[in-house]
């Protein structure tokens, strides 16, 4: 590393220790490190006992730059108790003294290499380093560093490092990504790969690395990876000299996220540059070029004569849904020789320009003549794709933010703009693309796709779960127009296949909880998020919010029976989760129904978002799932918030205890006021994880390792579940403990860029990363959906702050003073005490000026919720019969039992159905019908009466439309109306016999 003044890795050569240390061979247990090794070289520094240890003699004069770093692996013992992270490198100054304060200890991971970086005051002159061991645990210290290292200016896609998150493994997350070259949501990644066998983890920062602890990469290949737990599809790769893995070191790669670099121990130099279809390759050599390709489940085709390569992939993974054949054509800039699966060259440097299609190995050959024409050289492959991130990165200029935070922040962009990916290409018959979501059972040749070729754009690579709580929202701020484009992609998938996917890869992926991508596009929308077809969008969510789907890979599950229990039952797998998060986008859809006009449709869903409050067990204080008949499924005795899964996804009752971003007012209610809730989050962040309750799991799941090592009680930051929780904090009128949670967690859970981590779990499709950046901020969008979007408001990291918003007005946020609370906040020159602020306000252009203490203040008032009177949540539920019977006879049992799998096929298309509720009457103000699988009413008259003779008109309808069978669709009466009968009068069906699965009066307490 240049700037050097002091190195030692303990290898032989470098500087020995002295003092009552050992060397040694390494850790002996990691889940992310290669054991045995040091971080760099075979040896390691050891300490076992606590003191002061004098390690090196040195005279090094400190400039204005200087700083001591290290790494250091703290181990973990039996508890545990992470004793092992009470240890820090320390100097001795010439006149005795040393750094002031050691490093947070609780930013130490346990079995994993920690980097630590400590400023060296200017002026000084050390004369020894210093090993400073505080506890009783033992662990391993490397790459102790004196150096040099001066900030650069430098654009925001220079500070990007891809291969952040990579320091990983299935066992433990610091983000497990891979390093993607490639131009924004593009169609293709291209990447290093460590282990060319694997549909998962690509590329691993260092337990892979070979004997002599060196990484190596086994090949270049193309990716369509959305994550490593879905598996990538469609690789193809590309490997310099003779096909066996090479050898290099991370100091002699550039990983950016238009060039991916690096410098072979033997040689050989390989650099990549990407486009939307493709990439062009360059590589030098220290003797005759050679390149090969392979791909294991596909075809690699030579024509040496003309430096041509092509093939295809059908390499996909079990959750690779919808993925047929991908088509590769390449070529090199002169003719070669075969060799094997290969070409070899005359010279030392090749270029190799590929692209790729989906469609055909035509249409790949235009991809690539039309991107990369011959002729263009790298530098202009790469100046465009860095361009295309700088407009996008450069959008937020940063004042004041230090190296490691420029490079999370802008890293942090990078990981948010990488998804989704495009499938569509420009085709001489305009944009089209090979459809993931329409079934087809064609067979794909060595030249064609046997998927359906269809018209338009086509957005995948996607997990909604994951992304609507951040990702979505910053889509909406920061580029609003991408934003749009990219919902019309997962719109045309509603088009072809009936059905947005949950999970797309590319397809109807079964995985996750939640339709999230209602609440997501529908917050596009009131943000102002235009340019796609808000209609058909709305319809693809209401199509989730009230049909039960065909089958377990689309729409909510449960569906059938929730939407008239209100609630989900246990015979859906972590129903509960699936209820919850029903509730949020139901909130986030009533808000775009209201938008786009459908009133009936907007007061029931906005009603549906409250029926969280069927799954709270006021005996216990927490949210859990219950039997069909409404059973419990703990015994008060029996319950354990800390026991992860049953009805929790990927989580606990503890953190699923503040599931409800959309209605924090009426959270706090059910716990008896904002005080309630208040104690209970600082019950929360005290009550550490253990991550010892696996529950249903059955064994430990990295979930629940990474909660654990975070420190911070049983709040999960290491998953998404958790990340709206500290801001939850506002409705329980204690604003500063939720800046102070926050401003914890940035300062030391996104830490290790420099070494491939960054991250405290996984950093799915940019929503690890969107935390980050609106955290950052100042901002975080809790209630998505809201008819009056906004954002609550925290503590900003940076001194200044510049958002060049799409319209060209500014957002300028800037903060005075330190620390992480609020003393107060002026708004445009004028005092804001509110906790939040309109969306409108930042897009019209706004100066955010916050004055920042080290005490908490009472500064920030409560955010508005979906619960506004202070009142638990009180959600209509329906009126139970007690006797009901049909005109033509046919008995009607069915449209009462609560699912829509039965139904009631009448003898008649004008039935009437007389209706006897039991106990007082209530007044119901809103009506549901479910249409079965004929004859759906098309005009009908709803009437009640309090004797049933004498009857009143409540209701009339006509003209119409169920889009779907076994739809449930909702009707608001005028005025709310409490009868003791009710009678429905079916006036025309669609067909010759009425048909109805469900019939439903929701009515509020008396």
């Amino acid at each position: 590393m240049s700037g050097d003044r002091f190195f030692s890795s303990f290898e032989e050569g470098d500087p020995l220790p002295g003092g009552d240390v050992g060397i040694g061979t390494g850790p002996v247990r990691s889940p992310t490190a290669r054991t045995g090794a040091g971080f760099t070289g075979l040896r390691a520094l050891r300490y076992t006992k606590p003191g002061v240890h004098r390690l090196f003699e040195v005279d090094i004069p400190v400039t204005e730059h200087t700083e001591l770093s290290y790494v250091v692996f703290p181990e973990s013992d039996e508890e545990p108790t992470y004793r092992s992270t009470l240890v820090a490198l320390d100097v001795e100054f010439d006149d005795g003294g040393g750094l002031t304060g050691p490093p947070d200890p609780r930013s130490l991971y346990l079995d994993q290499w920690n980097l630590v970086r400590r400023p060296l005051p200017a002026g000084r002159l050390v004369r020894a380093i210093l090993l400073v061991v505080s506890g009783e645990g033992t662990g391993w210290v490397d790459d102790v560093r004196v150096a040099e290292r001066p900030p650069r200016r430098r654009e925001p896609v220079d500070h990007v490092r891809t291969t952040r998150g990579t320091h990983s493994s299935a066992e433990f997350s610091r983000g497990n990504t891979f390093p993607a070259t490639a131009v924004p949501n593009g169609f293709n990644f291209w990447t290093p790969v460590t282990d060319a066998a694997s549909t998962n983890w690509l590329y691993e920062y260092h337990r892979r690395n070979n004997a002599a602890n060196r990484p190596e990469l086994a090949a270049f290949a193309v990716s369509h990876q959305p994550s490593p737990w879905m598996g990538d599809r469609h690789s193809w790769q590309v490997m310099p000299g003779d096909g066996r893995a090479l050898a290099f070191g991370h100091e002699h790669e550039i990983d950016r996220p238009h060039h991916y670099g690096v410098r072979f121990d033997c040689g050989i130099r390989v650099d990549l540059a990407p486009t939307d279809h493709g990439a062009l390759f360059e590589f030098g050599f220290p003797g005759a070029a050679e390149v090969r390709f392979g791909c294991r489940r596909g075809g690699v085709r030579l024509d040496p004569r003309h430096g041509i390569v092509t093939g295809h992939s059908s390499v996909a993974s079990r959750l690779s849904v919808g993925a047929r054949r991908m088509f590769v054509y390449g070529t090199f800039d002169e003719p070669g020789r075969r060799r094997g699966r290969g070409l070899r060259f005359p010279g030392s440097t090749v270029r190799l320009r590929i692209a790729t299609s989906l469609i055909s190995l035509a249409q790949a050959r235009r991809n690539l003549e039309e991107e990369i024409p011959a002729g263009t050289t790298f530098d202009q492959v790469a100046d465009r794709a860095r361009a295309a991130w700088q407009d996008l990165l450069g959008r937020v200029e940063l004042t004041g933010a230090t190296e490691d935070q420029l490079t999370t922040f802008y890293s942090g962009l990078y990981r948010l703009f990488l998804y989704p990916n495009s499938a569509h290409e420009e085709t001489p018959g305009g944009r089209r693309h090979a459809s993931p979501v329409v079934r087809r059972l064609r067979l794909s040749t060595r030249t064609r796709t046997g998927a359906k070729v269809t018209g338009g754009p086509m957005s995948v690579n996607h997990g909604f779960w994951d992304t609507y709580r951040t990702v979505w929202p910053a889509y909406a701020l920061l580029a609003p127009s991408r934003c749009g484009e990219l919902i019309e992609g997962f719109v045309q998938q509603f088009r072809e296949g009936g059905w947005i996917s949950r999970w797309s890869s590319p397809g109807y992926a079964d995985l996750m909880t939640g339709t999230s991508s209602d609440v997501a596009f529908a917050d596009a929308y009131l943000k102002g998020v235009r340019n796609f077809d808000a209609g058909t969008a709305y319809r693809a969510a209401l199509r989730n919010a009230t049909v039960a789907p065909p089958n377990r890979a689309v729409g909510r599950k449960g569906l059938h029976e929730s939407i008239f229990l209100g609630y989900t039952p246990l015979s859906t797998p972590e129903g509960l989760s699936w209820a919850l998060e029903s509730c949020v986008n139901d909130f986030g859809l009533a808000g775009l129904a209201d938008a786009l006009g459908h009133p009936d449709e907007a007061r029931y869903l906005r009603d549906r978002a409250l029926r969280y409050v069927h799954h709270f067990d006021r005996r216990i204080g927490f949210f859990q799932g219950r039997h069909a008949d409404g059973r419990w499924r703990w015994d008060p005795s029996a319950y354990d918030p800390a026991v992860w899964g049953y009805d929790y996804t990927e989580t606990n009752g503890w953190n699923t205890a503040f599931a409800v971003p959309h209605d924090g007012a009426g959270l706090a209610a059910l716990h008896g006021g904002p005080a309630a809730l208040e104690s209970l989050l600082d019950t929360f962040f005290a009550t550490p994880e253990t991550g010892r309750r696996p529950g249903s799991y059955g064994g430990i799941i990295h979930e629940m390792t990474e909660a654990r090592d975070m420190r911070m009680g049983q709040y999960g930051h290491s998953n998404q579940p958790s990340h709206h929780i500290p801001f939850l904090y506002l409705h329980a009128g204690a604003p500063a403990k939720a800046q102070a949670v926050v401003r914890e967690v940035l300062t030391r859970c996104y830490l290790g860029s420099e070494i491939g981590q960054g991250y405290p779990g996984d950093e799915d499709n940019g929503e690890m990363s969107a935390w980050y950046v609106f955290a950052s901020l100042g901002l975080y969008p809790l209630a998505l959906g809201s008819a009056s979007p906004g954002y609550v408001l925290g503590a900003p990291l940076f001194g200044q702050a510049r958002i060049r918003l799409e319209n060209g007005r500014h957002v300028i946020i800037t903060t005075t003073g330190d620390g992480p609370y609020v003393e107060d906040l002026r708004v445009d020159g004028v005092p804001h005490e509110q906790a939040w602020i309109a969306h409108h306000r930042l897009t019209a252009g706004a100066t955010l000026e916050f004055h920042l203490s080290e005490t908490p203040s009472r500064w920030g008032t409560e955010p508005p919720s979906l619960t506004a009177d202070g009142r638990p949540p009180r959600p209509l539920t329906d009126l139970v019969p007690a006797q009901a019977r049909s005109s033509d006879g046919t008995a009607v049992t069915a449209l009462f039992d609560d699912t829509s799998r039965t139904q009631v096929t009448f003898r008649t298309a004008t039935p009437v159905v007389e209706y006897t509720a039991e106990g007082p009457p209530r007044p119901v103000e809103i009506y549901t019908l479910t249409s079965g699988t004929g004859g759906a009413p098309s005009s009908w008259t709803l009437e009640g009466s309090t004797d049933g003779h004498r009857w009143e008109v409540l209701d009339e309808r006509d003209g119409e439309v169920f889009p779907w069978r076994r739809q449930t669709r909702p009707f608001a009466l005028a005025r709310p109306a409490a009868f003791a009968h009710y009678r429905l009068r079916v006036g025309s069906a669609a067909g010759r016999r009425a048909c109805l699965a469900q019939w439903e009066l929701l009515a509020g307490e008396r």
